[in-house]
């Protein structure tokens, strides 16, 4: 039995395709950022700091991390954009954190598991939230 695709099983898929790739350029030419923007440290699942900042914002925040805080951590801030520094080979040996590069976009994160670190960022601040699940 032989299968062949008529006219309009092409055009079915043809618009199909059409419509999915319509559908990525609109949600990626849409995603407007909101001009304040926030970023939130948490270190072995405690709240450290939540930053606010624009797209001109340039500046390096230290925080603290360890069993008794006595490593130091740096976050990078520039142009809208936020990276994790490397942290001592010895801390993070295979680096994984500082490797991700910027983060921009909604929702995106940094995430240090040997040493417990997670920078996210978002577009709203936390006050008011009713709860966090991890």
């Amino acid at each position: 039995m032989q299968f062949k695709l008529t006219f309009y099983d092409q055009l079915f898929i043809g618009l199909l395709l059409l419509l999915s790739l319509t559908g990525f350029a609109y949600n990626y030419s849409f995603d407007v950022s909101p001009e304040q923007k926030y970023i939130t440290v948490q270190v072995d699942q405690e709240f450290v700091m939540e930053l606010s900042f624009n797209d001109e914002t340039e500046k390096t925040v230290t925080f603290p991390f360890g069993e008794n805080k006595e490593h130091v951590a740096v976050l990078e801030i520039s142009g809208g954009r936020v990276r994790l520094l490397p942290i001592k080979k010895e801390l993070c040996p295979r680096g994984i954190c500082a490797h991700t590069g910027w983060i921009s976009r909604n929702f995106q994160s940094i995430v240090c598991i040997p040493n417990r670190i997670v920078v996210s960022f978002s577009d709203k601040r936390l006050e008011g939230v009713d709860g966090v699940t991890y």
